[in-house]
């Protein structure tokens, strides 16, 4: 039963994390999922959907409708592979890079609050 209540705990300490990051970016175009993407993609260029997928946990539609937001507000560019043309890979635009600059101060103020505090509420 012990696994289990670590297992909640765990859920619930996350479940705060997004939540702060969201209060934190919502005067941004970005959402905590949006700004995962975008760091991915700049952490791996030329990455997929795939590896968005995995690397976000979410489910393909969900991960499609943030990949299209972003491709539609100029932060991310998709191309076809020059390895294989069935496969489209991502990259960060200026724009993406700035916008990840931008909020870079904010997520690391959130998460410098979440270190020094003992435990999370």
């Amino acid at each position: 039963m012990e696994a289990v209540a670590d297992t909640l705990e765990l859920l619930r300490r996350a479940a705060v994390v997004a939540a702060r990051l969201e209060i934190a970016l919502s005067s941004t175009d970005l959402t905590v999922d949006r700004w995962r993407a975008l760091a991915h993609i700049e952490s791996n260029p030329g990455c997929s959907m795939s590896d968005v997928i995995d690397a976000l946990v979410v489910p393909s539609t969900s991960a499609t409708r943030i990949v299209d937001f972003l491709v539609d507000i100029g932060a991310v560019f998709r191309t076809l592979s020059p390895h294989d043309r069935r496969r489209t890979t991502l990259r960060l635009s200026s724009h993406g890079q700035g916008l990840l600059r931008d909020v870079e101060p904010t997520i690391a103020r959130v998460c410098s609050s979440l270190v020094t505090e003992t435990s999370l509420p």
